[in-house]
C-alpha cells in the first residue's frame, strides 16, 4: 500500500480508509451528476481520493495548478490522457486532433485538424456510457482561460448527459467564487453542484494510519511518538505522511520534522501581501475579533487600515481555506504564520 509515499495515491488499494467519500462519489457521479465538487483543506487527500475513484473508470485527471496559457491546459490534458490511456484509448482513437501512439496521447489544439476541450468532451461523450473529467485546483486558472473553462463546464452540464465533471479544490471559497453558481453573470449560474467534503482523520484513525504505515516500513515507534505526532499534525493526512516518511528515513526528532513542515507552509504563505500576512500573524498570536486584528495590524504598520480593506483581507484568507472565524484550519499554518518575518514601518 505504501502509505508513506509522498505522491498522491492512484488506486483504492493504496488509499487508507475514505470509504465514505468514495461511496458518495459512487452514488453521485455514478448516478450521472453533471458537476461534483470535492472540497477540503490543503494536504487533506483530495487528489488521492479522486485519482483512486477514477481507477477502472473511463475518465481523465487534469492538474490545473500553475496553468496560465492555453498551451499549458492542453499539455496537462494530454498528460492526463496519457496517464490513463489504457482506460480511454478506445474512446479517443480516431477523434480529429487526437493521436494515440503507444502509451502517449498528443493533442493538436491549434489550426486545422485541431481539437478543443469541448470538442473532445462532446466526441467522447457520444462514445462512452459515462466519461469523467476531473479538474484539480480549477480556481487557480486566471482570465481569459478561466472564462473559457466556465463556458465548457456550463455547456457540458446542459448538453453532455454522459459527461460528469469533478472539480477538486483546497481554496474552497475561491473555487465557489470561480464557478459562480450563485453569480448571475456566470454561465454556471443556477446550476446545482453536489459537494463531497474530505475531512481530517479523527485521533483513533490517525494513530491507526501511522501504525499501519510504520508496519509497512518494518519499524515500530514508541506509542508516545505516535501520540505526539497525532497531536501535532491534527489528522491532516498529508502531514501524517510527511512525518511518517521522515521518521522512517531516520529523522527521529519530531521537533525537527515539525519545523521542516512549518517551513514548507511558510513558503506557501510568502505569496501573500504584507497586510495579509500581518492579519494571519495577528490571528496566530491570539487575535480573535475583527477589532483585535485591526489593532494588531495598525500598531505594527503605523498606518490606519480602512474597515472595508480589512474585511476584504479576512474574507480572502477564509476563501483560501487558511482560517475560519479567526481560527486556523491547519495548526502547521498557524505556526508558520506566527513565525513570519514581516517588514513593517521603522519607529
Amino acid at each position: 500500500m505504501a502509505l508513506f509515499d509522498l505522491r498522491p495515491k492512484a488506486s483504492r488499494r493504496e488509499l487508507f480508509d475514505r470509504e465514505g467519500e468514495l461511496g458518495e462519489l459512487e452514488r453521485v457521479v455514478g448516478g450521472g451528476a453533471p458537476l461534483t465538487l470535492v472540497l477540503g483543506i490543503r494536504r487533506i487527500g483530495k487528489t488521492s481520493l479522486v485519482k483512486a475513484f477514477l481507477e477502472g473508470r473511463v475518465g481523465v485527471y487534469v492538474d490545473l495548478r500553475g496553468v496560465v496559457r492555453r498551451a499549458e491546459l492542453y499539455e496537462r490534458l494530454s498528460e492526463g490522457l496519457s496517464e490513463g490511456v489504457s482506460r480511454v484509448r478506445r474512446f479517443i482513437e480516431g477523434i480529429r486532433g487526437v493521436t494515440v501512439a503507444g502509451f502517449g496521447v498528443e493533442l493538436r489544439w491549434r489550426g486545422s485538424d485541431s481539437v478543443s476541450l469541448l470538442g473532445l468532451l462532446s466526441e467522447v461523450g457520444r462514445r462512452a456510457e459515462r466519461f469523467i473529467l476531473v479538474l484539480d485546483e480549477l480556481q487557480s486558472v486566471k482570465p481569459p482561460l478561466s472564462a473559457e473553462l466556465r463556458n465548457v463546464l456550463a455547456y457540458a452540464y446542459d448538453n453532455l448527459g454522459s459527461v460528469s465533471i469533478i472539480v477538486a479544490g483546497s481554496e474552497v471559497g475561491m473555487l465557489r467564487n470561480f464557478l459562480g453558481v450563485e453569480n448571475p453573470e456566470s454561465p454556471l449560474y443556477g446550476r446545482y453542484a453536489y459537494e463531497v467534503t474530505v475531512s481530517r482523520f479523527p485521533e483513533d484513525l490517525s494513530k491507526e494510519f501511522l501504525r499501519q504505515g510504520f508496519r509497512e516500513e518494518g519499524i515500530e515507534p514508541p506509542a508516545e511518538v505516535i501520540e505526539e505526532a497525532v497531536n501535532v499534525f491534527d489528522g491532516i493526512v498529508g502531514w501524517l505522511v510527511y512525518f511518517g516518511r521522515a521518521y522512517a528515513d531516520g529523522v527521529r526528532d519530531l521537533r525537527r520534522i515539525k519545523e521542516a513542515a512549518v517551513r514548507l507552509a511558510a513558503e506557501e504563505l510568502r505569496k501573500l501581501s504584507v497586510r495579509e500576512k500581518l492579519v494571519l500573524k495577528a490571528m496566530a498570536e491570539g487575535a480573535r475579533t475583527w477589532a483585535q486584528v485591526r489593532n494588531y495590524v495598525e500598531e505594527r504598520t503605523g498606518v490606519t487600515i480602512p474597515k472595508a480593506t480589512l474585511t476584504r483581507i479576512i474574507r480572502k484568507l477564509e476563501n483560501l481555506s487558511i482560517v475560519r472565524n479567526y481560527e486556523f484550519l491547519d495548526p502547521i499554518y498557524r505556526e508558520a504564520s506566527k513565525a513570519l518575518k514581516i517588514k513593517t514601518f521603522k519607529p
